[in-house]
């Protein structure tokens, strides 16, 4: 129904990410890893969206990510 453009996270089980991946992508939207790379149940980072923030999205994560290294 719209309510989310996106969703990310790390560490989700296999069984948590099948069924969210399956609807996402018959909706048409896009499933990946933070980098964009293909989507695989057993790697630990999902990234949903509807298609169209997807790079956003994915843009924005590098970014936490530099972030985080530049802290420690």
């Amino acid at each position: 129904c719209g309510r989310l453009e996106g969703f990310w996270e790390v560490a989700l089980k296999p069984w948590d990410k099948a069924a969210g991946t399956l609807l996402i992508q018959e909706a048409g939207g896009m499933v990946s890893d933070f980098y964009g790379g293909e989507h695989e149940l057993y790697k630990p980072q999902f990234l949903g969206s509807n298609g169209l923030v997807h790079s956003q999205m994915i843009e924005i994560l590098a970014q936490a990510e530099a972030l985080q290294i530049t802290t420690k």
